[in-house]
């Protein structure tokens, strides 16, 4: 996460704890250093709301949070990545405009608004609020998107990796609400991850840690933007299904899906039609890249559990026995450890992506949970920009 005020003088005014970053006092507030997971339990006593927005290759999302993680007023606009930077960054500022203009019944944006969290996707620079690089967004390169943001929005702005904000959404409203060591994966337009150690997010030496869909699964694969062949994301993800449908057709002309969502919908009728075992083929393949990487990862970090989200987990039944199978094949930790592979329990509506938003807003909850005792009492004084905090329960 990346909260107001953090650019300037970094080293000297503030410290950062697990991604979180927060001003430095003589007072001790009993929830500063503490990590998310034992924070994770007493944010359904926060009062007020939060706004998540989830920036995705196609869509943005976005909608009022409450502490309990319910949506009011979901927002999805198409995303136009091909209108540049500074207009998707537009859009997402708008994005925010037209939910202040609806806010929850009962709730005053000036006096109950906590902040807006924001996660984005590629590798960011927490530190200093850049985004180094994505592969959705082939400009964003070294965007000072934080910067940009909090001169656009008059409240408190919170950022990070769209995948890191998720796990945390999870971890606080979740299936991985008993787990303090757990991989996060998203199968959305890429395959984005967030690694969960300790009860907390990690985050690396700059914010750069958990991009697994960047993991090298055939060293002879096609090349790719990033400098990397062969990567995960290749097979596991929406982008990269357009050149595995692409080749289907062009074997089997009667095959008329256009999206992995469709495929499925194709493969789900089995052996009824005749171009099922391509079909199949192509989510085995997709099975088989994500067995081999996630064997590395737990051979790496033996988690309690690995969560999948993203709108390509509604394939599941496709994919997820060849995965599993190949998992347990390369992973001698997987065998030992009872590794638990689950999916979302925050994607409800295949309409609305609920994950991202809920993860993007968790941002801001965590945070408000440890800001100082004197900031919280004077909450709401000092105008919209002073994050707000009504009550919490220790």
């Amino acid at each position: 996460m990346f909260e107001d005020d953090t650019l300037d003088s970094l080293d000297s005014e503030h410290t950062s704890t697990a991604g979180v970053t927060k001003k430095k006092s003589s007072q001790t507030h009993p929830f500063a250093n503490r990590s998310i997971s034992e924070l994770a339990s007493k944010v359904g006593s926060l009062q007020g709301w939060a706004i998540g927005v989830d920036l995705g290759g196609q869509n943005i999302r976005g909608a009022w949070v409450n502490p309990k993680g319910q949506l009011f007023d979901p927002i999805k606009w198409e995303t136009k990545v091909s209108d540049g930077k500074e207009k998707v960054l537009n859009r997402m500022v708008q994005l925010v405009e037209e939910l202040l203009k609806n806010p929850p019944p009962g709730c005053t944006p000036s006096e109950n608004l906590l902040g807006v969290g924001f996660g984005i996707p590629g590798i960011l620079h927490l530190k200093k609020g850049l985004v180094i690089q994505s592969p959705q967004f082939p400009d964003w390169k070294r965007f000072a998107v934080y910067e940009k943001l909090k001169k656009k929005i008059k409240f408190p702005v919170f950022l990070d990796n769209d995948a890191n904000a998720s796990a945390i959404g999870e971890k606080v409203f979740g299936v991985c609400k008993p787990y303090d060591h757990f991989v996060y994966i998203t199968l959305g337009t890429g395959v984005g991850g967030a690694v969960f150690l300790n009860g907390d997010i990690y985050h690396g030496s700059m914010g750069m840690a958990g991009e697994l869909g960047h993991i090298t699964v055939d060293p002879q694969g096609a090349p790719e933007s990033t400098g990397n062949r062969g990567s995960v994301e290749l097979y596991a993800s929406s982008s990269g299904f357009v050149k595995i449908i692409s080749d289907l057709k062009e074997r089997f002309p009667s095959i008329t899906a256009n999206s992995p969502e469709e495929l499925y919908e194709l493969w789900k009728r089995g052996n009824k039609i005749p171009e099922f075992d391509a079909i199949d083929k192509a989510f085995d393949d997709m099975g088989n890249a994500l067995g081999i990487m996630l064997a590395g990862v737990v051979n790496t970090l033996d988690p309690q559990a690995i969560c999948f989200a993203g709108g390509l987990t509604h394939a599941w039944k496709a994919f997820n026995r060849k995965m599993m199978q190949i998992t347990m094949e390369r992973s001698y930790v997987a065998r030992h450890n009872k590794l638990r592979i689950l999916t979302t329990s925050l994607l409800k509506n295949s309409n609305f992506m609920e994950a991202g938003v809920i993860g993007a807003a968790s941002l801001v909850f965590v945070d408000a949970l440890r800001q100082l005792p004197i900031e919280l009492r004077q909450a709401g004084k000092s105008g919209p920009t002073t994050t707000t905090l009504k009550a919490v329960v220790a």
